[in-house]
């Protein structure tokens, strides 16, 4: 996994600091702009400015690290949808989160149902 410290962004300038807009690593698509920052260097302004507000907006594929849009996740696997297109089988089950070696209806360790595509597992 890469470890991608924050979705993509660009800076506004504004009289009370510095203003960030973030967006979707795959999509490119504007998620979230941020109220203005004020720190010692521009690079702690982004670090508040995205633990803050922006991070909140987004989720992390837990395989490349990048940080989507709620269209751009597959929230089956945990993963992007480059990383996981909706129709591959969860690697992870949604309800505790333990990595899955067999596909089957449930999960091995807490016994809830599996989907896949929206249905009930094979």
């Amino acid at each position: 996994m890469t470890d991608v410290k924050t979705a993509p962004y660009k800076c506004i300038a504004d009289a009370g600091g510095i203003r960030y807009r973030f967006y979707c690593h795959l999509s490119g698509a504007h998620v979230c702009t941020t109220g203005p920052y004020r720190a010692d260097t521009p690079e702690q302004a982004l670090a508040l400015a995205w633990d803050r507000e922006g991070k909140q907006h987004f989720n992390v594929c837990h395989r490349c690290g990048r940080w989507v849009s709620d269209a751009m996740f597959n929230a089956e696997v945990l993963e992007c949808v480059d990383c996981a297109p909706y129709e591959a089988l969860p690697r992870y089950c949604k309800h505790c989160g333990v990595k899955l070696h067999t596909h089957g209806k449930t999960c091995p360790a807490c016994g809830k149902p599996l989907f896949y595509e929206g249905r009930a597992g094979a």
